[in-house]
């Protein structure tokens, strides 16, 4: 080869190195923002996910606390003491939130209905048998954020005429 022809040629790998960085730069830049995204969308799914068992542990361990004692308006009496569980005795609601992980949740229960039980009407004997229906509402606020709430229909049995 001439020496005009290897001068020439020397600048020609740096400038098509040169744009080869940029652009796998760039790629690389996209691939960045993209990932960053994703673990966004993964941490909001997994608050979201933790909220949900929060305010599910919640309903869950009210519904046991309080079974056999869900009667028509027992919501309006006066609540058990700390402490309560199934072998607790009194007539009024548990309260006691559980321990979750993660955040806060409160359980706010609503009674819904009280009336006649339709379903079997008279198939339980001459009786009519009467069934009262609550709400249980759980609401789960994460520390890392967000909100999610849950609600639950519970049904109980009651002695006729007790509505």
């Amino acid at each position: 080869m001439s020496a005009s022809h290897r001068l020439r040629q020397r600048g020609a790998v740096l400038i098509v190195s040169l744009i080869m960085l940029a652009v796998m730069s760039m790629f690389v830049l996209s691939m960045l923002k993209t990932s960053i995204l994703e673990l966004k969308i993964g941490g909001a799914s997994h608050v979201t996910q933790l909220n949900f068992s929060n305010a599910e542990l919640a309903i869950n361990k009210w519904i046991n606390d309080n079974n056999g004692r869900l009667a028509p308006n027992f919501l309006a009496l006066t609540p058990l003491s700390a402490g309560c569980n199934v072998n607790s005795t009194g007539q009024g609601p548990c309260t006691d939130p559980p321990v979750v992980y993660g955040g806060t949740v409160t359980i706010t229960p609503t009674q819904l209905h009280c009336g006649q039980w339709a379903q079997f009407g008279n198939m339980m004997g001459s009786t009519q048998l009467s069934a009262v229906q609550f709400d249980v509402r759980g609401s789960a606020v994460g520390t890392l954020g967000g909100t999610t709430v849950v609600h639950t229909g519970v049904q109980s049995l009651a002695p006729p005429g007790a509505c």
